[in-house]
This record gives C-alpha cells, structure tokens and sequence, in this order.
C-alpha cells in the first residue's frame, strides 16, 4: 500500500495526472475484495491489482475517460454471464469500483500522499476517505489521531468511530468510505542469518513492519537489510530494555544458535505477542519443549509458540523457509478480528 502512495506522489512530481481505483463493495466470486486498489495513468496501470482479467481490463479503459473527464465517478460490475451489463464471466457476483481522480495540481492530494507515508515510515494508523456517491468533485482525504483531518472532508466525521478494515459513513446524504491504511503490528526478526536475509523482503512487499535485532553490530547495516524498517544491536537476554512487544506484533526466532532462541523464546512468552514463531528441526523443537517445561512453562503456555516455524511446503533453502514463514504470517494477520 505504502508503494502505491509513493507512486502518486512521483506522478504528481512530473506533473501527471492519476486515478486511484478502488473496489468499494463486492459480492459472490470477485477476484478481489473490498479494498483492492490500483493506480492508473494515462499509459495504464502503474500499481496495485483490483484481480485482474476482464475487471481489470475495463477499470483501466474506465480509468483513462476519468482522465480525460478529470471527474470522479463509481461504476458497478455483474459478473455474470448473459447479463445486460455483465463482463462475460461466469464466476458470479458484483463489484463496485470508485475511480478517483487525482490531479497532481491540486495540492491536497500531495499533502495526503506525504502525510499517508509518514505514517507508515511510523508505523502509526491513518484512514483514507473517499466519497464515493458525488456526481461532482468528491471529498477526498485522510485522517489520523496524530495529524486530524487533511483535505476535503467535512470535519463532523471526526466524531465518527474509525476502525480497521472498511466501512461506509453517512453522513447529511453523502457516502464516505472509509478504510484504515494499515494492518498494525510489527514484526520483530530475531536474528541475523541466511533466513533472515530472505524473509525481509518478502515481509516488506506484503505491508509487514519490519524490525531485526541481534547482538552483532556487523550484521546490523543497511546493505544486509536494506529493506528492514528499523535495525537494533539488543542483549538477547534481556530484549525488555530495548523493545516493548504488544498483542499487535509478531515475533519470529532465528537466531544463531539453539540457547539463544530457548532465551528469546523464555522472554516472548512472558509478551502478550499476536504471533511467536521458532524456526528448528523437530529434534531441536523437541529440546525447547522440554526446557521450557522445565523452567515452568505448561503445555498451554508453550503451545502458544509456532514450532517449527512457517507452513509446511517441505522447504529446505533459506529462500523457500522465508517463503513459508512469510505465508505463515499471512494467515495469522488474516485471523485477526476486524474492528
């Protein structure tokens, strides 16, 4: 998501014109849910995916008339085959898109770009309002504890509740959709090795904060993890002093050696953590589980922590274990409760 924004605001730097795709409802077999987003410019898509296919190849051609009109507009799909105003599919269900127009002239639009990427260089919740039923020029903005309202959007709104996922607001007749930004929580990787290097990546390119720690200045620089948010030299036997880890994060042990993660693993489970993975063999895995029982831990408390870590795929490199690790962490983020 953070890309995206990026992109909007180097288009708005060589003086382009963009339209910003969102999918605001969906129903039955859509390739993609409510949220989707992706950008298009006057050459076609630059960013992001609505699903592709028949959808995609429309919103685009769509997408460049909103260009040429420079007005806002909301189109709804039935994907449904023999139908007046279906797409030849068969896969069943509706989808609606809002194309936002946004003109690189108009200086609120830049302004909400930079304030929605500082927010995720932070770390820190923001939501994107769109109003979606304006045959005019619409309300385009963004909102944060930190910063308020920025753009064109009534100031009432802040009485609302804002929550995560998305939602629609009404409010004197109009209709604002409402979505956070981010899905918070950091991912905190500890350790520097092989498997780290190749986590970190992916990591970043599915919306995950991302911060590594050990105790090995040398490993710690920006040419091993150019892509970590934050990079920390920590004592592994006492990660209190440097980090607070909250319900939200997500913890992942990978460190050199099998005493490090046992200590590492000691000090998470004391973590109301969303996640802690340890990554081993199953005779490693069964050494943890006997010395964490030992040091007072029950079965419950233990069972808290994914070991070995990440999907099963029978991956052996450090590249495919980054691959199920990062798969892993896809599918906890998903069971979190929305709201």
């Amino acid at each position: 998501m953070k890309e995206l924004f990026l992109r909007i605001n180097e288009a708005i730097k060589q003086r382009e014109d963009t339209v910003l795709v969102t999918v605001t409802e969906s129903s039955g077999s859509t390739p993609r849910a409510a949220g989707a987003r992706m950008l298009v410019d006057k050459s076609g898509r630059i960013n992001g995916t609505i699903g592709g296919g028949a959808v995609e190849f429309r919103a685009e051609k769509i997408a460049k008339e909103v260009l040429k009109a420079q007005r806002s507009r909301a189109e709804t799909f039935i994907l449904a085959p023999n139908d007046v105003v279906d797409l030849g599919m068969i896969c069943g269900g509706n989808v609606a898109l809002f194309f936002q127009y946004l003109s690189w002239q108009n200086a609120s639009v830049q302004a909400i770009c930079e304030e929605v990427i500082q927010h995720f260089n932070r770390n820190q919740q923001c939501w994107l309002i769109t109003e979606i039923n304006a045959e005019r020029e619409n309300g385009f903005g963004v909102y944060s504890v930190e910063t308020g309202l920025i753009g064109n959007i009534p100031a009432k709104l802040k009485e609302e509740k804002f929550k995560s996922g998305l939602s629609e607001v009404k409010l004197n007749e109009r209709i604002y959709s409402v979505e956070a930004l981010l899905q918070l929580g950091k991912v905190y990787v500890f350790g520097s090795g092989h498997v780290a290097q190749a986590l970190l990546p992916i990591l970043k390119t599915i919306d995950f904060y991302c911060v590594v720690l050990d105790d090995r200045e040398q490993f710690l620089t920006e040419a091993v993890f150019p892509d970590a948010d934050q990079r920390m030299v920590v004592d592994l036997s006492n990660i209190d002093a440097s980090i607070q880890i909250t319900e939200a994060d997500y913890a992942i042990v990978m460190t050199r050696g099998h005493q490090f993660d046992f200590l590492i693993a000691k000090q998470l489970l004391e973590t109301p953590a969303h996640y802690i993975g340890v990554m081993g063999s199953k005779q490693k895995i069964a050494v943890q589980v006997k010395k964490l029982k030992e040091s007072g831990f029950s079965m419950e408390d233990i069972e808290r922590i994914n070991m070995p870590i990440g999907l099963k795929i029978k991956s052996e490199t450090p590249a495919e274990l980054a691959i199920s690790v990062a798969g892993e962490l896809i599918e906890k983020r998903a069971e979190r409760p929305k709201g």
